[in-house]
């Protein structure tokens, strides 16, 4: 299963100069949550903004065009794999109940899998921030909602492919 996580603005906003624009306890504890123990796919800004390090406690997959630059790191982490395509990501998990994986971003990693998604787990922030980054409108007639949790700065809104 391709699961695609992630926070945003009403208006769209996930981002703002390599960051999240909010901190919100709550919001970052349902992300854990939700992640902990699980595979995990990030481009390389999202991963730079982790300081090059892979997150604990879960298998960490890098996508980069520039996979020579971070190779090195694999030797350094066991949890940690550099690549520079999508489709072994796909192939292994898309569809398949027995292995799941969660997209973490950034923008054109989201985009580069919203196409192979088995499941969507978005919050919506409820206060409008200023960002720089956007994500692309959630296509309804590709999904449909299963349920949504409300907070009080947020909600979540759970999606599966139809």
């Amino acid at each position: 299963m391709i699961k695609l996580i992630w926070a945003q603005t009403k208006s769209g906003v996930i981002g703002n100069n390599n960051t999240l624009p909010w901190d919100i306890k709550e919001e970052m504890q349902h992300f854990r949550k939700t992640t902990t123990k699980k595979d995990l796919v990030m481009g390389r800004k999202t991963f730079a903004s982790l300081n090059y390090k892979p997150l604990k406690n879960h298998l960490n997959y890098v996508l980069t065009t520039n996979i020579d630059k971070y190779k090195d790191l694999e030797k350094e982490y066991d949890n940690l794999i550099i690549i520079n395509d999508t489709k072994p990501i796909i192939e292994k998990y898309a569809k398949n109940q027995e292995n799941e994986i969660f997209v973490i971003g950034g923008k054109i990693i989201y985009e580069l899998f919203l196409d192979s998604a088995d499941e969507i787990i978005r919050s919506i922030i409820k206060k409008d921030y200023q960002g720089d980054t956007y994500m692309v409108d959630l296509d309804v007639n590709k999904f449909d909602k299963i349920s949504q949790e409300d907070y009080e700065e947020f909600y979540i809104e759970r999606w599966v492919r139809k």
